[in-house]
């Protein structure tokens, strides 16, 4: 099948970005795949691997020709980088992006680009605690869901060919309005984690007699907290930057915390195990 892009410009080169570039790079959709970052140990990693062919850490460096620049940075940095990005694009550039926040994005860059090239928001639903290049996988996105967020301003084209070229990569193409999109992700991907990093710190907070509650965590708090071992500031950002509905993600969460609270407290084993039921029925619907 034919290439899709010919220069195509990754600027996070961790575990959606490099895996974004091993996959372009089996399923030979991209001519060449340049990196950009801060931390040019890891992009010189990224190189070794063959992840990117080559790389830089300047913004004014940024080659002449991209034809798809891919953000793949803490979601804060998004729209800064492309900002500094633009002078140096040429017309018919696409942008997209990977971030697990949309609205205030799209919103922003479309205020931003000119009428000649086009940003299209994307959110693989992929990935996992770890980061860097090191973590990256050409499979990552195998049958996941990726999600588009246009809008009417959105070029059709763009949006046909972004998805497409996702669909190549083996994803599943979902079109969402920006806004859902982060009501639902502050659910079901934004409340977990910022539960896993309260339960950690619960445990680093509280004195049960001097004694040292990490060596007797089992695997039912190994396998919850899981996900607190990844990188906080993607997790700070995206906090920030969705923080309407994440705030109201954890207040939903406190009043069903509550609910079980006052069961426990007040002995009521009836009320408590139908909520646990209820529980146990909606988890095995998740496919």
């Amino acid at each position: 099948m034919p290439l899709m892009f010919h220069r195509m410009v990754i600027a996070g080169v961790g575990l959606i970005g490099g895996s974004l570039a091993l996959a372009a790079r089996k399923c030979k959709l991209v001519e060449e795949i340049i990196g950009f970052g801060r931390k040019e140990k890891n992009l010189h990693l990224a190189q070794r691997r063959g992840i990117i062919d080559r790389y830089f850490v300047n913004e004014d460096d940024i080659p002449r020709g991209t034809d798809l620049l891919i953000l793949a940075t803490p979601v804060q940095a998004t729209v800064p980088l492309a900002i500094s990005f633009l002078p140096r694009l040429g017309p018919g550039c696409l942008i997209s992006d990977v971030g697990s926040v949309k609205g205030e994005i799209v919103q922003e860059m479309e205020k931003l680009l000119p009428a000649q090239i086009s940003f299209v928001g994307a959110h693989p639903i992929a990935g996992s605690e770890q980061w860097g290049a090191k973590a990256a996988i050409p499979d990552l996105f195998f049958r996941c869901r990726c999600i588009l967020t246009p809008t009417r301003k959105t070029d059709p084209r763009s949006v046909k060919k972004l998805g497409s070229f996702w669909r190549r990569l083996g994803a599943r193409v979902e079109i969402m309005d920006p806004n859902l999109h982060d009501r639902i992700l502050a659910l079901v991907s934004h409340l977990p984690h910022v539960l896993a990093y309260a339960l950690v710190n619960t445990l680093g907070r509280v004195d049960v007699d001097f004694v040292d509650l990490k060596d007797y965590c089992g695997g039912g708090f190994k396998d919850l907290t899981r996900i607190a071992s990844s990188r906080p500031e993607i997790w700070r950002d995206i906090c920030l930057v969705n923080r309407h509905a994440v705030s109201k993600s954890i207040l939903e969460y406190m009043r069903c915390l509550e609910q079980l609270r006052k069961s426990i407290h007040g002995g009521e084993g009836d009320l408590l195990e139908k909520e646990f039921n209820r529980a146990n029925e909606l988890r095995r619907a998740i496919p």
